[in-house]
C-alpha cells in the first residue's frame, strides 16, 4: 500500500504575505494600485493637474479681454496688463505643468518597478510545473514589454486623460457663464464625442491585443533564431528561418493596417473639430449682429482650438490604460497560477542529514503526463555512500536527482531524509544540503568568478580559487585573457563544453553540500582531467553522500553500489560485479562503455 503525497509539484513561498496575489483581490485592484503606492505624488499631481488645466485655458480668455480692451481703448495701460498677465499665466502654467509632469513620471515609475520586481518575485516562487509549461520567452515579454505598458497606461495615458476629462468640465463652465448657447452646443457635442471615445477604445482595444499576443509571438520565434543559430546554419535553414521571420513581421503588420483603418472610420476627433466649426460659424453670426460680442468669440474659439491636442490624444490615453488593463491581466494570470497541491511544509522543520536517504513506492508524473516518469521506486541510500544510476535514455536517472533536490514532489509515496518526510521540510531547507550539477549545464552570462561564487553568498576569493582548483578549472580559467574576471558569454558560449562542466563543479564544490548529485556531468571531460577530478571529489565526498549519472566505467567501480534504471523502475541494484552476474541489460549496457568498447 502506498503511502500517498499527492504533490507533483512544489510551491515555495518564502513570505506569502508580501506577494501580491495575497495583497490584491484581482488584476485590476493590482493596476490600480498604482495610486496608493506613492500617495503623496498622486495627490500633488491630481491637486497641480486642477491648477495647470485653469492656467492653460486662463490665456484663452485673457486673449478675448485683450482684443476687447484694445478694440475699446487702444494700447492702453489695460491692455499691456492683460498682456503681462497671459505672460505671466504662461510661464505659471509652464512650472504647474513640469512639476505635474515630474510626479506622474516619479509615482509611475516607482509603479513599474514595483510590479516588475513583484511579477518576478512570484514567477521566481513558482514550482518546477510551471516553469515546465511555460515558455521563457513568454516570461520575458512580459517582465520587460508589458510590465512597461502598465506603466504607460499609468503616465502618461492617465495623466492625459485627467487632464482632458478637467479641460472638458471648465470649458463647459466657462461657456455656461458667458454664452448659453455655446454651452448648449457643447452640451449636446460632448455627450457625442465621449460616447465616440469609448466606441473607439472598444474597437482598438482587441486588436491591441491582438497585436501583443503577436508581437510575443515574432519575439519567441526571434529569440529561438538566435539561440539556435549553429543549428540554423549547420542544417543550411536561413532562408527557411527568414521565411518564418517575414511571416510573423507581415502578420503583425496586417494587424497594424487594420488598426489604421478602423482607427480612420471612428476616430472621435473629428467631432469636437466639428463642434468648433459649429461655435466658430455662429460666433461669426453673432459677431455681425452685434461688434460687443467679439471678446467672446475670440475666447470661444481660443479655448477650442487649445483643446484640441487633448481631442488627439484623449482617445489614445483611453485606449493606452485599456492596454494597460490588459496586460494587468495577462501578467496576472501568470502570477496566479495554482499548483494542485501547494507546499505544506511548515517553516523550522530542518532535514536529519545523519540519516539515510529512503525512497518507499515513489511514483511520479510531470504535470498531467499519464505516463510516469518513475514508477514504484523503493530504495535506500546509506549516509555517506557513494553511488552511480545507469540507464537507457528516458529510463528515469534525471527525475530521480530532481525529486533528492525538491524541484518536484512526488506523486505518490515518501522520501525521506534521517526519517523526516521531504514533503514536511521546506523546499529551501533541503536546497541548503543537496546539490546539482546537471548534463546541460547552465552558467551565467557573467565572469568565471561570479558563476562559480554564484552557490554561495559573500564567498571569499580563496573560496573562489580553491573551488575551482578542486574542479580543475583553474587550469584554463588562468589562460583566459582576464583570468577569474574573464566574461564567458550567454550561457558560457565562450568555453568548451568540457570547460562548462568544470565551472558548474566548481560551483557545486563552493556550496560544500550534504549531498552532492552529478547527472553525467563529466561526459564532455577527457579521461585525464576526470582522473583529476575525480581525485579531487574523493577528497571532498568523504562522510558525504554522492549520487551520480554515469556511463564512466570508473565511477561504476568505485561506488559502492549502482541502481540501474529501466523505463522508470529499478531493473537492479548491487556492485558491478554483481550486476554482471545478475542482470542482462547491464551486461548489454557494461559492453558498450566507451572504456570497455575501446579496450581500456
Amino acid at each position: 500500500m502506498h503511502a500517498t503525497q499527492t504533490s507533483s509539484i512544489e510551491y515555495q513561498r518564502p513570505d506569502e504575505a508580501q506577494l501580491p496575489t495575497n495583497k490584491y483581490r484581482s488584476a485590476t485592484h493590482w493596476y490600480l494600485s498604482f495610486f496608493w503606492r506613492s500617495p503623496g505624488l498622486v495627490i500633488l499631481s491630481l491637486g497641480v493637474s486642477l491648477i495647470s488645466t485653469l492656467l492653460t485655458l486662463a490665456p484663452s480668455l485673457l486673449l478675448g479681454m485683450a482684443f476687447a480692451t484694445l478694440k475699446n481703448d487702444g494700447f492702453s495701460t489695460g491692455f499691456v496688463l492683460i498682456c503681462l498677465s497671459i505672460i505671466g499665466t504662461a510661464l505659471l502654467n509652464f512650472v504647474f505643468t513640469f512639476i505635474t509632469n515630474y510626479a506622474w513620471t516619479i509615482a509611475a515609475f516607482r509603479f513599474e518597478r514595483d510590479a516588475r520586481q513583484e511579477f518576478f518575485d512570484t514567477i521566481q516562487n513558482h514550482s518546477m510545473g510551471f516553469h515546465d509549461s511555460i515558455d521563457s520567452s513568454s516570461l520575458l515579454s512580459m517582465a520587460m514589454n508589458e510590465v512597461s505598458q502598465m506603466r504607460m497606461g499609468v503616465n502618461p495615458s492617465m495623466r492625459m486623460m485627467t487632464s482632458s476629462v478637467l479641460s472638458l468640465l471648465f470649458t463647459m463652465i466657462f461657456f455656461l457663464s458667458f454664452n448659453f448657447s455655446y454651452f448648449l452646443i457643447l452640451a449636446i457635442g460632448f455627450p457625442i464625442y465621449l460616447v465616440m471615445v469609448v466606441r473607439y477604445a472598444a474597437v482598438i482595444g482587441p486588436i491591441r491585443e491582438e497585436l501583443a499576443k503577436r508581437l510575443a509571438v515574432v519575439t519567441r520565434d526571434t529569440q529561438e533564431i538566435f539561440r539556435g543559430i549553429e543549428v540554423v546554419r549547420s542544417f543550411n535553414q536561413e532562408d527557411r528561418e527568414n521565411s518564418r521571420f517575414i511571416k510573423g513581421s507581415d502578420g503583425y503588420a496586417d494587424i497594424v493596417t487594420k488598426e489604421g483603418r478602423l482607427s480612420a472610420f471612428f476616430w472621435p476627433a473629428l467631432v469636437l473639430i466639428a463642434i468648433t466649426a459649429i461655435i466658430f460659424g455662429l460666433g461669426l453670426v453673432n459677431l455681425a449682429n452685434d461688434p460687443a460680442t467679439l471678446d467672446q468669440f475670440i475666447s470661444s474659439v481660443a479655448i477650442l482650438l487649445s483643446l484640441q491636442f487633448m481631442n488627439f490624444m484623449l482617445p489614445m490615453s483611453i485606449l493606452n490604460v485599456r492596454a494597460g488593463k490588459t496586460n494587468a491581466d495577462r501578467i496576472w494570470e501568470k502570477m496566479t497560477w495554482l499548483d494542485p497541491v501547494p507546499d505544506l511544509a511548515q517553516e523550522g522543520i530542518l532535514p536529519n542529514w545523519n540519516g539515510d536517504i529512503v525512497f518507499d513506492h515513489v511514483d511520479f508524473q510531470y504535470g498531467q503526463n499519464l505516463k510516469y516518469a518513475l514508477k514504484d521506486i523503493s530504495i535506500t541510500i546509506p549516509k555517506g555512500s557513494r553511488v552511480a544510476v545507469i540507464g537507457g535514455p528516458g529510463s528515469g536517472k534525471s527525475t530521480f536527482l530532481k525529486l533528492l533536490l525538491r524541484l518536484y514532489d512526488p506523486s505518490s509515496g515518501t522520501i525521506t531524509i534521517g526519517g523526516v518526510s521531504m514533503t514536511d521540510i521546506p523546499a529551501k531547507e533541503v536546497r541548503k544540503g543537496v546539490t546539482m550539477v546537471e548534463q546541460e549545464v547552465f552558467l551565467f552570462s557573467a565572469s568565471a568568478r561570479e558563476n562559480i561564487a554564484f552557490a554561495k553568498e559573500n564567498a571569499t576569493e580563496s573560496e573562489i580559487i580553491d573551488a575551482a582548483i578542486n574542479a580543475q578549472a583553474d587550469v584554463f580559467i588562468n589562460k583566459l585573457p582576464e583570468q577569474f574576471d574573464t566574461k564567458i558569454g550567454e550561457r558560457g558560449s565562450k568555453l568548451s563544453g568540457g570547460q562548462r562542466q568544470r565551472i558548474a563543479i566548481a560551483r557545486a564544490i563552493l556550496a560544500d553540500p550534504k549531498v552532492l548529485l552529478l547527472d553525467d556531468s563529466v561526459s564532455a571531460i577527457d579521461s585525464k582531467t576526470e582522473m583529476l577530478l575525480r581525485r579531487a571529489l574523493d577528497k571532498l565526498m568523504e562522510n558525504r553522500t554522492s549520487i551520480v549519472v554515469t556511463q564512466r566505467l570508473r565511477t561504476l567501480l568505485e561506488s559502492d553500489f549502482i541502481i540501474l534504471f529501466d523505463k522508470g523502475e529499478i531493473s537492479a541494484t548491487g556492485t558491478h560485479e554483481q550486476l554482471l552476474e545478475i542482470s542482462e541489460q547491464y551486461k548489454t549496457i557494461f559492453k558498450a562503455l566507451p572504456e570497455v568498447v575501446g579496450g581500456n
